[in-house]
């Protein structure tokens, strides 16, 4: 039998938030535990929660900023991640209080993991693009004996989620994104400057490459605007904390291949 947990932050989903716990509840691979944090919610978000039988974890903070993409948002999940650390599980699976699953998506996941030998994977949001090494922070699995090998919780800092894919790559494991399996986002994933700011940090903290950088602010200029670009190169530039040991190297030959991918692909 094979035992999973799920953590879930959430703030101010009171709209939201059924519909999540719901489909994780309705898995044909039945959870072990969810927890869902709740973030100094205003409303029922963490009473809804918990009368469909999650375990709710609630936390103060007075800001009102958003804290998605933010080393804030990371602490939140190891909030939860502190619970399922206490249970004897095989795998983890953080999701966004916004997701919604078909019935046999962790199943199959989980299932396709075991076969490909593979730590940390994720399906797609319905309508989005992600490349064959972006696993999703939401709708992610994590092996769960790997990730104990780690601390069992994220590290406070800018690009937590694409720490852990490094990590595992630097270790000579897999990740995998399998992109025919699907779930919706109730809520449009959106992209913005104050994004785009946090992204240029994240992607400082994590190595990349100026090379790597000033492409993807180009791409970013294209597709999203000038201003968001700006935002971009300008949370690049004034990163001042430390980044992550162990994974720049690595890091950089991704970026490397990723370029020369890209070259390529035009010919």
């Amino acid at each position: 039998m094979i035992h999973y947990g799920v953590v879930i932050p959430a703030r101010n989903s009171e709209a939201h938030i059924k519909y999540s716990v719901i489909s994780i509840k309705d898995q044909t691979l039945k959870p072990k535990l969810i927890v869902v944090v709740d973030d100094s919610s205003s409303d029922r978000t963490g009473d809804v929660a918990s009368k469909l039988g999650a375990r709710v974890v609630r936390i103060r903070r007075k800001s009102r900023v958003s804290a998605v993409a933010t080393p804030y948002l990371a602490y939140v999940i190891n909030c939860g991640l502190r619970l399922l650390e206490k249970e004897n599980l095989d795998y983890v699976m953080i999701s966004g209080a916004d997701c919604i699953y078909p019935r046999n998506y962790v199943k199959l996941l989980i299932k396709r993991m075991i076969r490909e030998k593979v730590v940390l994977a994720s399906g797609v949001i319905a309508g989005e693009y992600t490349s064959y090494l972006s696993v999703r922070g939401s709708g992610r699995i994590i092996n769960a004996k790997w990730f104990r090998t780690l601390g069992f919780k994220y590290p406070t800092n800018y690009g937590y989620e694409t720490w852990l894919i490094f990590k595992a790559l630097t270790q000579g494991l897999k990740v995998k994104v399998y992109r025919d399996l699907k779930f919706v986002s109730i809520r449009k994933t959106s992209f913005n400057r104050k994004k785009a700011y946090l992204y240029g940090k994240a992607m400082k903290a994590l190595g990349y490459l100026p090379q790597y950088v000033l492409a993807r602010v180009f791409l970013t200029a294209l597709l999203q605007g000038h201003q968001e670009a700006k935002h971009m190169l300008l949370g690049y530039i004034k990163y001042g904390s430390n980044g992550y040991n162990g994974i720049h190297r690595y890091a950089k030959i991704i970026q490397l291949r990723a370029l020369v991918r890209k070259l390529f692909s035009k010919h």
